[in-house]
C-alpha cells in the first residue's frame, strides 16, 4: 500500500489516547497539540537526514519531505494514536529494520495490549497465549480481525514495520495485532480499547471480543523475551516440557550435551558479554563437545536480535579452529528474529566456515544498515530510531534478502504445544547429501533436460527445501555456466528456470 492510500486509511480511526488510561472516543487533536506535533515532525524533517547514515537509499527526498507535509496538513483530523501509526509509516518508509518507530518497546507511546499473544506458525496466525480469562483460546487459528481476513490485516501492518526483509513482517505482525489502538487507527475495529476476532477452534468459528488488558509490556534489550512468561497468563505449551530453546531465554549464553544425538547444543541470545567473556564460553563449549566427542555442533541464534558485532570474531575464530568447520558437523538456528549483529555473525559463518543453515531465514541480510541512533521527540518524548552505519559483509551485488537455509524447520502449532523442536529434531536425524545446485549441475552439464526437470520438481516439492527460490538459484547456474563456457548447459537451466512459478513466502 503507498503512504498516500494508507494516510487516507488511517484517518477513519473513531477513538483517541487519553493519558489516564485507555483512549477516549470523542477527541481529536486540538490547535495545541497539532502546533505541538507539528515541532516534533520539524524535528524529524531536520535530524532524520542529519543523523542517518543515507536515509534517501530506498526513497527520495521529495516523497520524505512529502510524507513529513502530508502528516502535518491531516494533523487536525487525527488522533493520538493514529499519530503514531502515521510516524511508524514514515519511519518504515526509511526501508531498513534500525530506522523504526516500535511502540512495544517504547512506554511513552502508551499503547495497551488485548489479553492474547500470537504467533505466526506455519500455516497461519494463532493464539499462543493468553490470560485466564481467554485459555479456552489457546491454539485457535486467527480468521477475522475486526472488519477484515487475518491476510488482509498483515497487509495492513506491513507497511508500518521497519524491516530489512519479509521476516520483519512475521515476526512482528502478530504483536501489532495485539495492539487495540494500532488496531483502531487502521479503521479495522470500532474503538481502541476492544476489537473483535473470528478464531477457529477446532474447526468451529468463533466470534470474541477482546478487550484491553493493561498496557503492552515493552521489551528492551537484543534478546528475544516475547517468549517469556507473563504472570496471570496461561500458554499453549504449558503441559508440555519446555523444549530445549525456550527453556533458558533469560541467559545470554548456555550450551548442553545431547547424548541421544551426540550434539553439543550452543545457545547465544544476544552479542554480548555478560560475565564470562563470549572467547572463554565458546572455548569451554568447544571444548566440552570434543570431551563428550559430540558429532554435530548447534549453534542456536532463534532468539538473537543482535548486540556488539565485534565480539562476533571471536566465535568464528573458535569455530574455524576445531573440528567442527566441516560439512555436516556445523549447524546454525536461524529465525525471524535473528537480526542485527546477529546477521553479521551468520554472515561471517556463511563466509568463513562451513554451516548448514536450519529454520528460517534471518531478519535481515549480509549488507544493510545498522547501529541505530535514538532521536526523542521534543514535544512529546516518543522515540524514533535511525540506522547511523551501514555494513557490508556480502558482495555489493549481492541482492540475496537472507541467507537460504538449506534445511527448512517450520514451527507448527502442534510441535509448539508439544514442546517440540522441529530444527533440533531435523538435525538429529539429518544424513547430509548433496545441495540443490550440486544435484542439478551434473544434469545440466549432460544436457538431460528430461531428467533434470524431474529432479528439479521432485526438489521444490521437498519441504526441507521451503525456503529456496529455484528460479534464483538456476539463474545463478546459469550464469555461472556460462562463465565456465558451459554455454548449453547454462540455456538448459535457463530454460528450466523460465518454467517454474514466481516464488513466494511459505505459508
Amino acid at each position: 500500500m503507498r503512504f498516500g492510500a494508507l494516510i487516507l486509511f488511517v484517518s477513519f480511526g473513531l477513538c483517541a489516547y487519553s493519558p489516564s488510561g485507555l483512549a477516549q472516543t470523542s477527541s481529536r487533536l486540538d490547535s495545541f497539540e497539532v502546533n505541538l506535533w507539528s515541532g516534533d515532525l520539524d524535528f524529524l524533517a531536520r535530524q532524520m537526514p542529519a543523523k542517518h547514515a543515507n536515509l534517501f537509499h530506498a526513497i527520495r527526498r521529495e516523497q520524505f519531505d512529502s510524507a513529513i507535509a502530508a502528516i502535518r496538513n491531516r494533523l487536525p483530523s487525527l488522533r493520538r494514536s493514529q499519530v503514531i501509526v502515521e510516524l511508524m509509516h514514515l519511519a518504515a518508509l526509511i526501508g531498513d529494520g534500525h530506522t523504526s518507530l516500535s511502540p512495544w518497546r517504547d512506554s511513552v507511546v502508551g499503547f495497551h495490549t488485548l489479553p492474547i499473544a500470537l504467533y505466526r506458525f506455519s500455516g497461519g496466525y494463532y493464539v499462543r497465549a493468553a490470560n485466564r480469562e481467554q485459555a479456552s483460546l489457546l491454539g485457535a487459528r486467527v480468521v477475522r480481525i475486526g472488519t477484515v481476513s487475518v491476510d488482509s490485516a498483515e497487509a495492513l501492518v506491513a507497511p508500518l514495520i521497519s524491516k530489512d526483509n519479509a521476516m520483519g513482517v512475521w515476526a512482528y505482525a502478530p504483536v501489532l495485532f495485539t495492539m487495540p489502538e494500532l488496531l483502531n487507527a487502521l479503521g479495522v475495529t470500532r474503538d481502541t480499547g476492544s476489537a473483535d476476532f473470528v478464531f477457529d477452534v477446532d474447526g468451529v468459528p468463533r466470534t470474541v471480543t477482546l478487550h484491553a488488558a493493561g498496557p503492552f509490556p515493552t521489551v528492551g534489550g537484543d534478546a528475544d523475551k516475547s517468549w517469556n512468561e507473563r504472570t496471570g497468563w496461561v500458554d499453549l505449551r504449558d503441559r508440555s516440557p519446555a523444549p530445549l530453546w525456550l527453556s533458558r531465554t533469560n541467559e545470554t549464553y548456555w550450551f548442553t550435551y545431547i547424548p541421544s544425538a551426540q550434539i553439543l547444543y550452543c545457545q547465544l541470545n544476544e552479542i554480548q558479554e555478560r560475565g564470562e567473556s563470549l572467547a572463554r564460553f565458546i572455548a569451554r563449549a568447544i571444548a566440552a563437545a570434543d570431551s563428550a566427542g559430540a558429532r554435530r555442533f548447534v549453534l542456536d541464534l532463534r532468539l538473537n536480535g543482535g548486540g556488539n558485532g565485534y565480539y562476533n570474531r571471536v566465535i568464528v575464530r573458535a569455530i574455524v579452529r576445531s573440528r567442527f568447520d566441516e560439512h555436516g558437523r556445523l549447524f546454525v538456528i536461524t529465525s525471524r528474529r535473528t537480526f542485527s549483529a546477529a546477521q553479521m555473525l551468520i554472515s561471517d559463518l556463511e563466509n568463513w566456515t562451513n554451516p548448514i543453515f536450519v529454520g528460517e531465514p534471518s531478519e535481515s541480510r549480509g549488507n544493510h544498515y545498522g547501529d541505530s541512533r535514538r532521536l526523542v521527540l521534543p514535544n512529546h518524548g516518543v522515540t524514533v530510531r535511525v540506522s547511523t552505519l551501514w555494513w557490508q559483509y556480502w558482495d555489493p551485488r549481492d541482492t540475496r534478502p537472507w541467507i537460504v537455509p538449506q534445511i527448512a524447520a517450520p514451527l507448527t502449532v502442534d510441535a509448539y504445544e508439544a514442546g517440540r523442536d522441529p530444527a533440533l529434531e531435523a538435525i538429529a536425524r539429518l544424513e547430509p547429501r548433496p545441495s540443490p545446485s550440486e544435484r542439478l549441475g551434473p544434469l545440466l552439464v549432460a544436457s538431460d533436460s528430461a531428467t533434470a526437470w524431474t529432479m528439479l520438481d521432485s526438489l521444490r516439492h521437498d519441504p526441507v527445501n521451503a525456503w529456496v527460490d529455484f528460479g534464483a538459484l538456476l539463474a545463478d547456474m546459469s550464469a555461472e555456466l556460462r562463465a565456465e563456457d558451459r554455454a548449453k548447459a547454462a540455456d538448459l537451466a535457463g530454460r528450466l528456470g523460465s518454467r517454474l512459478p514466481a516464488w513466494s513466502l511459505p505459508r
